[in-house]
C-alpha cells in the first residue's frame, strides 16, 4: 500500500487518480487507498478523489464517491465545519437536488451523522430547500421542509435563510408597478411558496426582516401580501419603525391598503401613531421625497408598442432591449412577453432572453401569463408552452379562475386534451392552494356524470384533510339530484334511477362534513324527503342513524367512513368541534314536527304479502309486529340518539295512517293508499297493539284505544275534505284504471 507522501502527491500523478477514484462499486475491496483504514479517515485524500471525478465524469463521479463514502467503507464522517465541509456537503446536495433518491440518502446519513456526534452541517437546510426554490420547484422545497425542520432549523425565525432563494426564484420579476385602481393581487410565486414554509413552522417573528427586504427591493405587493398574511399568524412588527416604510408607501401607492395599516398601526402602537399624526404637516408631506419606491417614477409603456418592437424581424432581440432600457423602460405587458417568446427559438432561447431582460433591470410582471411562460420553459413542456403563446385567449382572461374551470369542464367533455391540459396548467397557476384545484377536479367529475372518478376524489382530499367547498356541494346538488316540484316525488324514468342519485350525495356528504364542510339543514331535509317518497326504506334508516350520531354531542361511531376521516386527527377534531356547537340546531332543523310525522306516514308506505310464511317484522327486541310500525320505531333509535320527539305530531300521523287504512270509506286521492286499504291483511286492533308494543309506556294514545271508532276517524282539514271531492268528481268524469274501488 502507498505510503503518506504518495496520497498527497496523488494529483499530480492522473493515471493513479482515474485508478484510485473509480470507487462508485464494492469489487476489488481492498485494492483501493480508502480501503486502508490508515488512509480511510484522510478527507484530503477524499477531497482529491472527489474533484478529480467531478472534473472528468460530472454527476456521475460525484454519485461514484458518494457511493463509496456510504456503501463501500465505513465509518468515514464528513466535516461539517470549514470550507473543505461546505465543499463535500454542496457537491452532494447539488446531485441530491437532481436526483431525489439520492437527497433522501443525504438526508438519512446527515440524521445518523447528528444523532452519533450531535454535530451536523448548519447550511444544510438552506441548501436543500433553498436549492429547490431557486429551481422553481416548490412542491419540493415545502416536502423537504418538513423533513429537515428537525435538527436543521435551530429556531422558527431561520427559515429566513431560504427566504432570499425565494425571491429570485426561476428569474422572479424585479418590481412591479401598481396603479392606483388595481384590484388584483399579483403576488409571485416564490412569496407563495415561502408563505407554505411559513404556514408549517410554528412561532417564527421575521416581519421587520421581510418587510425590509421587499422594501429595498421595491416588491411592494409582495410586502402588502406577506404584512397581511404574517399578521394572521401573529408574527406582528416589534416597533413602529418596522411598518413605517410600508405605510409611507402604502400612501403613494392605495389609499385603500393605506387606510387598513393606518388602522392596525393604531391599535398595534397607539401611541406613536397619536405623535406622528400630529407632527407631520401636509405641507411636508407633499414636498417629501418617497425613500425607497424610486419605481413609481417609472415612465408610461404602452403594452401595444411594445409588442410591435419585439414582433418586428428588422429589429434584433437584443437591439430591442437596448432601446427599452435607453428610454428607461422597467417592465413589459403580457402582449410584449407573448411576441419575444412566439419569436425564440424554443424553451432555453426563451430563457435566455428573460435573463437578459432581467439584467436589463426590465420586469415581464407576475401575472398568470408570464409565470407559465417562465415555468413551462424551463421544465422543456414545448407543447404546452406553444400552446399557451399561440392561444387565441388574451392574457387578462388567465387570471379569470371562474372561466378557466370552465373551459377545463367544456375540453374534458368533448374529450379534447391539448387545450384541457393547457388549462389544468393556467388552474395550477391560479390557484395557490391544491384544495381549490381538487375541488374542481371535483365539479369537473361531476359536470360529465363519472361519479365514481368524483366519489374518488373525495377519498383522497379525505385523506389529504381537504375540504369540499360550499361551491361545490351546490353544484353537485345541481347537476345529480333531478329536481322535482313540491309535494310531488322525484321524476320516474329517467337514467339514474333517484335511489342512487341521493345515494352518491349522501355518500358524499358522509365523508365531508367530518372534515368540517357546511352542509344546510335544507340539503338534509331534502334527500329524507326523497328517500321517503320512493319507499327507500333501508336508505332513510342509514341517513337519519347517520345524521343523528353525526351531529349529536356524544362520541362518533367507529364506521368504514370513520377509518378514512381518522387519517387527519386535527381537522377531524376541529369538525367535530362544529358539530357539537351547531349539531343541536341542526337536527332540531332536520327532524322538525313535521319531518317526525312524514317519517311515521312513510313507514305505512309498504305493500304487504299475504302469505303467512312471509318473514316477520321484528325491532326494538320485539318480534312479529306489523311492519307499518317501522317509522314508530326509528323514531324511538333517533330519541336514543338525541333527537326530541313531538308526541302530539307523532299521534296525529299515526291517527291519520289509521284513518286511510280503517276509517270511514273515502276515495283517497293516492293510489298507494286505496291500494294499502284493498289489500290490508291487518284488523285495526293488531296494528294498534303493535304500535303500543314498540312505542312502550306510556302509550302514544293514551286510552284512546277505547273507543276504536273516534280513534281510527280523526277530523278530516277542510284541504283533505276539498282533496275529497274533487277526486270524486274526477272519478265520476273520468272512468278509468286509476279510480279503483275503496273497501
Amino acid at each position: 500500500m502507498a505510503n503518506n507522501d504518495a496520497s498527497l502527491r496523488l494529483d499530480l500523478q492522473p493515471d493513479k487518480l482515474e485508478f484510485e477514484s473509480d470507487i462508485g462499486h464494492t469489487q476489488d475491496m481492498g485494492s483501493r487507498l480508502v480501503d486502508d483504514p490508515a488512509y480511510r479517515q484522510r478527507m484530503d485524500l477524499w477531497e482529491q478523489l472527489l474533484r478529480y471525478r467531478q472534473r472528468h465524469y460530472g454527476d456521475r463521479g460525484t454519485l461514484d464517491i458518494w457511493i463509496a463514502l456510504t456503501d463501500r467503507v465505513d465509518g468515514v464522517d464528513l466535516p461539517v465545519v470549514g470550507e473543505q465541509a461546505d465543499f463535500f456537503w454542496h457537491s452532494f446536495v447539488d446531485l441530491g437536488l437532481k436526483r431525489e433518491v439520492i437527497m433522501g440518502e443525504i438526508m438519512a446519513y446527515a440524521m445518523e451523522l447528528w444523532k452519533e456526534t450531535g454535530s451536523r452541517w448548519d447550511k444544510f437546510y438552506e441548501v436543500v430547500v433553498g436549492g429547490y426554490l431557486e429551481r422553481g420547484m416548490i412542491q419540493h422545497a415545502i416536502r423537504w421542509h418538513k423533513k429537515l425542520q428537525y435538527p436543521h432549523l435551530s429556531c422558527p425565525n431561520d427559515i429566513m435563510r431560504v427566504f432570499e432563494p425565494a425571491l429570485t426564484m426561476i428569474n422572479g420579476s424585479t418590481k412591479i408597478v401598481l396603479p392606483t385602481t388595481t384590484t388584483r393581487r399579483s403576488v409571485s410565486p416564490g412569496i407563495s411558496a415561502f408563505k407554505s414554509i411559513c404556514r408549517l413552522t410554528d412561532g417564527h417573528q421575521i416581519y421587520g426582516r421581510v418587510i425590509s427586504q421587499l422594501l429595498n427591493l421595491g416588491r411592494v405587493e409582495d410586502a402588502f401580501s406577506l404584512h397581511s398574511f404574517l399578521v394572521e399568524r401573529h408574527d406582528h412588527p416589534q416597533t413602529y419603525e418596522e411598518i413605517l416604510p410600508l405605510l409611507e408607501c402604502a400612501k403613494e401607492l392605495s389609499p385603500r391598503k393605506f387606510y387598513e395599516l393606518q388602522a392596525y398601526s393604531k391599535d398595534r402602537f397607539p401611541d406613536r401613531m397619536t405623535s406622528a399624526e400630529g407632527s407631520a404637516p401636509a405641507e411636508e408631506d407633499d414636498k417629501r421625497e418617497p425613500s425607497g419606491i424610486a419605481w413609481l417614477q417609472e415612465k408610461p409603456f404602452k403594452d401595444e408598442l411594445g409588442a410591435r418592437l419585439f414582433a418586428t424581424k428588422a429589429l434584433a432581440f437584443e437591439t430591442t432591449v437596448a432601446g427599452l432600457r435607453m428610454f428607461g423602460v422597467q417592465a413589459i405587458g403580457p402582449q410584449s412577453l407573448r411576441e419575444m417568446a412566439v419569436r425564440a427559438q424554443g424553451s432555453q432561447d426563451i430563457i435566455a432572453r428573460l435573463r437578459e431582460l432581467h439584467r436589463a433591470g426590465i420586469s415581464i410582471g407576475d401575472s398568470v401569463f408570464a409565470r407559465l411562460i417562465r415555468k413551462l420553459a424551463s421544465e422543456n413542456r414545448n407543447i404546452l408552452l406553444s400552446d399557451l403563446l399561440h392561444s387565441d385567449q388574451h392574457p387578462d382572461v388567465l387570471e379569470d379562475a371562474v372561466m378557466q374551470e370552465s373551459l377545463l369542464i367544456s375540453y374534458y367533455i368533448a374529450r379534447d386534451w391539448r387545450p384541457y391540459n393547457m388549462t389544468l396548467a393556467i388552474l395550477t397557476e391560479i390557484l395557490d392552494d391544491g384544495s381549490k384545484l381538487s375541488n374542481i377536479h371535483f365539479r369537473k367529475f361531476i359536470a360529465s356524470g363519472e361519479w365514481a372518478s368524483a366519489s374518488k376524489i373525495v377519498d383522497e382530499m379525505t385523506l389529504n384533510g381537504q375540504k369540499l367547498t360550499q361551491e361545490s356541494v351546490d353544484f353537485m346538488v345541481k347537476h345529480t339530484l333531478t329536481p322535482r316540484r313540491p309535494g310531488v316525488g322525484p321524476i320516474q324514468g329517467t337514467d339514474v334511477p333517484s335511489s342512487k342519485e341521493v345515494s352518491f350525495v349522501f355518500r358524499v356528504l358522509q365523508r365531508v362534513v367530518p372534515m368540517g364542510t357546511s352542509v344546510s339543514p335544507d340539503l338534509w331535509i331534502e334527500m329524507l324527503k326523497r328517500l321517503g317518497m320512493t319507499n327507500h326504506w333501508d336508505e332513510l334508516r342509514r341517513c337519519c342513524l347517520w345524521l343523528a350520531r353525526q351531529y349529536s354531542a356524544g362520541p362518533k361511531p367507529s364506521d368504514a367512513v370513520s377509518f378514512i376521516i381518522n387519517s387527519t386527527d386535527q381537522p377531524r377534531r376541529e369538525a367535530d368541534g362544529v358539530a357539537r356547537n351547531d349539531g343541536d340546531r341542526m337536527l332540531q332543523a332536520v327532524f322538525s314536527k313535521n319531518m317526525q310525522a312524514a317519517i311515521v306516514a312513510w313507514g305505512f308506505k309498504m305493500r304487504v304479502s299475504p302469505n303467512p310464511d312471509h318473514k316477520s317484522y321484528s325491532a326494538l327486541g320485539v318480534e312479529n309486529l306489523v311492519p307499518w310500525v317501522r317509522g314508530l320505531v326509528l323514531l324511538r333509535e333517533l330519541e336514543h340518539n338525541g333527537i326530541r320527539l313531538w308526541h302530539s305530531w307523532i299521534r296525529r300521523a299515526c291517527r291519520h295512517r289509521l284513518a286511510v287504512l280503517f276509517g270511514h270509506s273515502r276515495q283517497s286521492s293516492r293510489h298507494m293508499n286505496r291500494m294499502l286499504r284493498r289489500e290490508c291483511p291487518y284488523s285495526p286492533e293488531r296494528v294498534i297493539a303493535d304500535i303500543d308494543r314498540v312505542w312502550g309506556h306510556p302509550p302514544l294514545f293514551s286510552g284512546q284505544q277505547d273507543d276504536l271508532s273516534q280513534l281510527v276517524n280523526p277530523p278530516s282539514s277542510n284541504m283533505s275534505q276539498r282533496r275529497t271531492g274533487r277526486t270524486l268528481w274526477r272519478e265520476a268524469r273520468l272512468k278509468g284504471a286509476a279510480f279503483v274501488k275503496t273497501k
